[in-house]
């Protein structure tokens, strides 16, 4: 059986690749990821050495591509429009070389395409992707934004990119055979539901039905009460063993039977990835600021330490605000600090599939600074459900 070829788009750091490499672990390789698409420097960064250990061959690639010359990196770079914080376009060319060489590196090894907004549909077609990913920017569609939120036809938002998504599927040749999306849930709520409907008509008259489901991360061995809307499209010849999104969403769960997560199984994930011992110097940098808007902050914050069901909310980007994801308990003696800190960068990675061994091989780009803590939970929040991916056969692809 011929391989599945794979197009990440929005790749961050690389969900499906993680689903991929879980899923292949014991079996003979069954998907292969022909490229990824992102803008975001420091995801493409972090993508490349979780995946591809990019660190160890860094100044190999660049002289098998001739690109040892700081001219020519900064030459190669003026190809892609590229952001460090996600939102809006960076001046990549003014940051140092060594962030330059892992970058260039990073996009190669990656094959990453670079910005949605701007790919070459011929080098796509040469590619043949069977089946593309797409977990566009919830931005346009988050609660948390809602009085700005105005859906994926707001040009303003980056949740429109879905319609670049759109023209890459109508610029191929040969269409993929599937299609697979994820979003917040807030994308078929009353208020959006008629542009989602829109979205399915357009996939419709491209060739693809589509089907829908709210997936809890809960059923899917997490132990995040995270709620996420999935949608797969198939090519409409393609045989599938339901035929609405209510026979879809059931048999997803029932896909994840083996994997949801019980009182003991929740326990058991949740000793493993929160380390609450207060001498462990990793944890100190991310103790909370004694200021008073803080101190009202922890007074409603949820208290992970505390909890007595293993369930967690759901990641945000953003962890000094409320709400949050929830703070722990952190005895200190420090004047200006108090006696609670926010979760890790590495609890971040930990509760949302990554293994400790993922996140140990950022720490060379940590202490450089080349991955700050911001971008490390903005890049985490992206990823979703790596667990689930061991059932993937039996859509029969």
């Amino acid at each position: 059986m011929a391989n599945i070829r794979v197009l990440e788009a929005f790749s961050g750091i690389g969900a499906q690749a993680k689903a991929i490499a879980n899923f292949q672990k014991a079996k003979q390789k069954f998907f292969e990821i022909v490229a990824t698409i992102d803008w975001d420097a420091r995801s493409i960064i972090t993508y490349a050495q979780i995946h591809h250990n990019v660190l160890l061959e860094v100044e190999k690639i660049l002289e098998e591509n001739q690109l040892s010359s700081p001219e020519k990196i900064n030459s190669f770079l003026k190809n892609f429009e590229l952001s460090l914080d996600s939102k809006r376009p960076s001046k990549i060319i003014s940051k140092d070389l060594s962030f330059k060489k892992i970058l260039v590196a990073s996009i190669i090894k990656s094959k990453n395409l670079g910005s949605i907004t701007n790919l070459n549909l011929e080098e796509i077609n040469s590619l043949s992707p069977d089946f593309v990913t797409y977990s566009f920017p919830c931005q346009g569609l988050s609660i948390a934004n809602m009085g700005r939120a105005n859906g994926i036809f707001d040009k303003n938002s980056t949740s429109s990119l879905i319609w670049n998504v759109y023209s890459l599927i109508k610029g191929l040749k040969n269409k993929p055979k599937y299609l697979l999306m994820e979003n917040v849930p807030n994308l078929i709520s009353k208020k959006f539901i008629s542009q989602y409907k829109k979205w399915k008509e357009t996939l419709e008259n491209e060739g693809y039905k589509t089907f829908t489901a709210t997936l809890n991360g809960l059923n899917f061995g997490s132990i995040q009460k995270r709620n996420r809307v999935f949608a797969i499209s198939f090519l409409k010849e393609i045989k599938t063993p339901f035929e609405s999104d209510i026979e879809f969403e059931k048999y997803i769960l029932n896909l994840g039977q083996d994997i949801s997560t019980d009182f003991d199984k929740r326990k058991q994930i949740f000793q493993s990835i929160f380390n609450f011992d207060s001498n462990n110097s990793e944890n100190a940098g991310f103790l909370i600021n004694a200021t008073p808007s803080r101190i009202r902050m922890i007074e409603q914050a949820e208290k992970i330490n505390e909890s007595k069901n293993f369930i967690i909310r759901t990641l945000t980007t953003k962890q000094d605000r409320n709400p949050n994801t929830g703070i722990i308990k952190f005895e200190n003696n420090l004047a200006d600090k108090l006696n609670y800190r926010f979760i890790s960068n590495r609890e971040a990675f930990k509760l949302m599939g990554f293994e400790n061994s993922d996140f140990e091989k950022l720490e060379p780009l940590i202490s450089k600074n080349i991955l700050t803590k911001e971008s490390l939970y903005r890049q985490a929040r992206k990823f979703y459900y790596s667990n689930n991916s061991r059932s993937t056969n039996k859509f029969n692809l």
